[in-house]
């Protein structure tokens, strides 16, 4: 994976921006953010059951995190799909969007963690 495809995912300059340079701080708000992988679980169950409003609150969630590591693929798929849980509109597009925006925004702090 190379810079390009991560800053995609992760704007890695923006965020130690946002953290004043501390690489030691940046190291481990990513691995902080691993362990939303409990929240992302959580956040499908929700939908399987159908409960939106909790569902929603966990996207919410996720959109802080994100906005504050500079996930920015992430971060924008957060409002629309906060916004269409509060419908009864078929998520099923979104879910699988945000999925991929989730799952490759981890690869990238995977790839990222080891050069910090």
């Amino acid at each position: 994976m190379d810079n390009t495809e991560i800053n995609q995912y992760v704007d890695t300059k923006k965020a130690l921006e946002r953290l004043r340079g501390n690489a030691t701080l940046f190291k481990m708000v990513l691995t902080t953010f691993l362990d939303t992988r409990i929240q992302f679980l959580q956040l499908q169950k929700e939908i399987e059951a159908n409960d939106r409003e909790a569902a929603s609150k966990s996207v919410h969630a996720l959109k802080g995190v994100a906005a504050n590591l500079s996930m920015t693929m992430l971060y924008d798929l957060c409002p629309p799909f906060e916004a269409l849980l509060k419908t009864d509109a078929d998520v099923s597009e979104s879910i699988a969007s945000f999925n991929a925006a989730y799952e490759k925004t981890v690869e990238c702090v995977n790839a990222i963690l080891p050069a910090l």
